[in-house]
């Protein structure tokens, strides 16, 4: 009679599928697949050890199941293992399973994770991860629970376990390699487009050391006073332009604490109020009081504010041009929202829909096409919205929707 496997380890391979179709992180993938390995076989420690082909070695890459876990797993990644070397790097040279019962018996374990860590392993059933003729690294348990050591039906679970593994990680490898070829062909075309901004703005430079140079030699005040000016104002656009694209170009977690928008907003008017008054625009802030506290990255989020406030003043090219900030709640707890309305020249119907587009830009050639891109990108990665509504000859405002914790988004 063929023997049955116990339900408990049938969950744990159903659970471990589940999970496999449910989840794209492989660090959280390997984690749930090494508890359940250790749950699956009665171990008191589990790990994975992938192998790092350039070098021709095998590093461990997750730990679970010591009581002073975070230490432990800290010390484990520092160890490298040489093919060949102790039970996981004979495990991936031989491409066999290894059960010991009694490591101290055995010369293929080395000491060396124990003496780094502190653990003392006395039995050990390691198995090779292999995907297409390739090894990709070995799932370890580490002491038997009950009994004298890790039975031949342990090394059937752990084996399939050790299957799963080896697709996720193969999975998640293809995944990063599109991942990295997607982000090289954008990093092209955003060094296409970006290219003809640079231009502009390094010709605004050399015309400006131009004119620099010819006050000096002239000694000419005036020109000197113009020419610097010219310099200084496209140094700053570059300088905006590389940070944007850093901004931009990168994955990046909002490092959120609790703050007040209504703060935020009010420092950007107080910075910009003089470069409205210079253009006679009216610069009006109408906040909610009672807005409360909002989780947020307040550096990131008055970046995005400062960004539309600075565009709403540039577009008010008349004498009665007027830019307002307003805040208020959405719905009670449910977020916050920030408009910057302007009642300038307005944007044609048909360049709305390109606005947050990478490089592009309804400012010629005074504008990168970077900014609303990242500001949208920095309000995403909040859990946030923004929208534009416009119409032309009378104005147009963003409308900033953003949660009351960022740091719940996706919970």
């Amino acid at each position: 009679m063929t023997a049955q496997m116990p339900s408990s380890e049938i969950e744990s391979l159903y659970r471990i599928e589940k999970f496999m179709a449910s989840m794209t992180d492989l660090d959280k993938l390997l984690e749930v697949i090494m508890q359940e390995g250790a749950s699956a076989t009665n171990a008191e420690s589990s790990s994975v050890a992938l192998h790092d082909e350039a070098a021709d070695e095998l590093y461990f890459f997750v730990a679970r199941g010591h009581k002073e876990e975070r230490e432990f797993e800290k010390k484990l990644k520092c160890i490298r293992m040489e093919m060949g070397t102790g039970v996981v790097g004979w495990c991936a040279e031989h491409r066999q399973a290894v059960n010991i019962a009694d490591v101290a018996r055995d010369p293929r374990f080395s000491r060396k994770a124990d003496e780094a860590t502190g653990f003392v392993t006395r039995s050990i059933l390691a198995v090779p991860m292999q995907r297409r003729g390739k090894v990709i690294g070995v799932v370890e348990v580490v002491n038997k629970q009950a009994g004298d050591g890790f039975s031949p039906h342990d090394e059937k679970v752990l084996t399939v376990l050790a299957a799963q593994a080896a697709l996720v990680i193969e999975n998640a490898r293809l995944v990063e390699e599109n991942i990295r070829q997607a982000r090289l062909s954008a990093l092209g075309q955003g060094i296409a487009g970006a290219a003809h901004c640079i231009k502009n703005i390094l010709n605004g430079i050399v015309g400006g050391a131009f004119i620099l140079d010819m006050g000096i030699s002239q000694q000419k005040t005036e020109h000197i006073t113009r020419g610097w000016d010219i310099v200084k104002r496209n140094t700053k656009i570059m300088q905006d332009l590389i940070l944007d694209m850093l901004t931009y170009s990168r994955p990046r977690k909002p490092e959120c604490e609790p703050g007040d928008i209504n703060i935020i907003c009010r420092d950007v008017a107080e910075l910009m109020r003089e470069n409205a008054a210079k253009k006679n625009v009216q610069l009006a802030l109408e906040l909610q009081q009672d807005i409360g506290e909002v989780v947020l990255d307040s550096k990131g989020i008055y970046r995005c504010i400062l960004n539309l406030v600075s565009n709403a003043i540039d577009a008010c090219d008349k004498p009665d041009g007027k830019v307002r900030v307003v805040t208020r709640a959405v719905s009670p707890g449910n977020g916050v929202e920030v408009t910057i309305a302007d009642n300038g020249c307005g944007i044609k119907e048909e360049n709305l829909k390109n606005l947050f587009k990478v490089f592009f830009s309804t400012k010629g050639s005074k504008g990168t096409g970077l900014g609303l891109a990242v500001t949208q990108k920095i309000i995403t990665e909040h859990g946030g919205a923004i929208r534009a509504e416009s119409t032309l000859g009378a104005g147009t405002s963003f409308i900033i929707t953003l949660p009351r914790d960022a740091t719940k988004q996706g919970q």
